[in-house]
């Protein structure tokens, strides 16, 4: 796999921490610095953790033998995870569920909550990751940076114009998905 089909895969699920985050940032008073870096670590942690989970799943054994015999198969299957995750984010887009802004603080709790069910889409990435071969080092350092931008470009965003912009960012990275599924398809499966 590709560094650029890395850091698309990576921009298109950030973009449903992006989402997350600007409705988060549309709620503050103010954005103070620690928050902010609280927020950063705790999603770049759940991030990189279910993609590290989800890589991992390629190397079960049984799944790492049969990963040689049956490679276009894995190929395959890495594609229609991330066209799946792309449909996902187009429906999460249309979804449009109504958001009550008030001013109010971080509620950390809701926050981990929400950092694990974003982390989902991380968690099957990575098993594409794997399944592609892609280099550990490439994914982890990609989502990282990527994930740090956006919950501060969120943050910011949220907190300057409010949560419009969540439905964009979904489409947004629907479109990156399907980008770099198209990529894949075009580079290992035709």
């Amino acid at each position: 796999m590709s560094l650029i089909e890395i850091i698309l895969i990576s921009v298109g699920l950030s973009l449903d921490v992006y989402a997350v985050v600007v409705c988060q940032g549309s709620l503050l008073l103010r954005i103070e610095k620690n928050k902010l870096f609280k927020l950063c670590a705790l999603f770049c942690i759940w991030q990189v953790a279910a993609a590290f989970l989800g890589i991992m799943i390629s190397y079960i054994p049984y799944l790492s033998v049969m990963q040689e015999q049956m490679r276009f198969l894995w190929e395959l299957v890495s594609v229609i995870i991330v066209l799946v995750l792309g449909c996902y984010m187009i429906y999460k887009a249309w979804q449009d569920k109504a958001f009550f802004e008030h001013r109010s603080d971080i509620n950390y709790k809701a926050v981990c909550v929400t950092c694990f069910f974003t982390s989902l889409d991380a968690f099957f990435a990575g098993m594409a990751f794997g399944f592609m071969e892609a280099k550990l080092i490439f994914v982890f350092l990609s989502m990282l940076i990527v994930t740090v931008v956006v919950v501060i470009l969120g943050m910011y965003t949220g907190y300057r114009i409010g949560y419009e912009h969540k439905k964009r960012a979904y489409i947004i990275g629907a479109f990156l998905l399907f980008i770099s599924a198209v990529e894949m398809i075009a580079r290992y499966i035709a």
